[in-house]
């Protein structure tokens, strides 16, 4: 089967055609989000952290290069079109984002650096000392809440977070 991709996911990286932006928090899945979602930017426009920015096809989506998500629901609720899980809907995370640190980290390079873990409330990123001196910094994946903060003060934009792959197979 072949697949097309747009001129957007080319310039992405997306050669496969399946990698999205990350959705605001508690969103339906992504076929039920796009369905329902108007794109009528009320819940970017309340967005207090101003991290909701309009993504591709005019879809809502997350930009952590902004700064953090601090999960206050105001999108939630500003919402008229019920493309988002309300609290009663829902117990679970407000979203499950794969979260890894790559090659480009400052810390496994050998320079000193623990921005990530130091801004990281839940404690979800430990550094291993390793040998040489060296700390690798490892992300625990439970504990870890996806809000961003690792990613927004990472100098060297060492942490790469994306869409759970089950969060895209809908």
């Amino acid at each position: 089967m072949k697949r097309t991709i747009n001129r957007a996911q080319f310039l992405r990286g997306d050669i496969s055609g399946t990698r999205q932006g990350i959705r605001p928090p508690w969103s339906k899945a992504e076929a039920q989000f796009t369905d329902l979602c108007q794109r009528c930017e009320d819940c970017i426009s309340v967005c207090p952290e101003r991290i909701l920015v309009k993504g591709s096809g005019g879809f809502p989506h997350v930009d952590f290069s902004r700064g953090p998500c601090t999960f206050c629901r105001a999108c939630v609720e500003a919402c008229r079109h019920q493309a988002f899980n309300t609290p009663q809907e829902t117990e679970a995370a407000a979203w499950e984002l794969d979260v890894s640190i790559t090659e480009s980290c400052l810390s496994l390079r050998g320079i000193v650096c623990r921005s990530c873990g130091d801004a990281c409330e839940t404690a979800a990123i430990r550094f291993q000392l390793k040998t040489g001196g060296r700390s690798a910094p490892q992300v625990i994946d439970h504990l870890c809440t996806g809000c961003g903060e690792c990613f927004a003060v990472c100098p060297s934009r060492a942490i790469s977070i994306l869409p759970n792959q089950r969060d895209c197979a809908a």
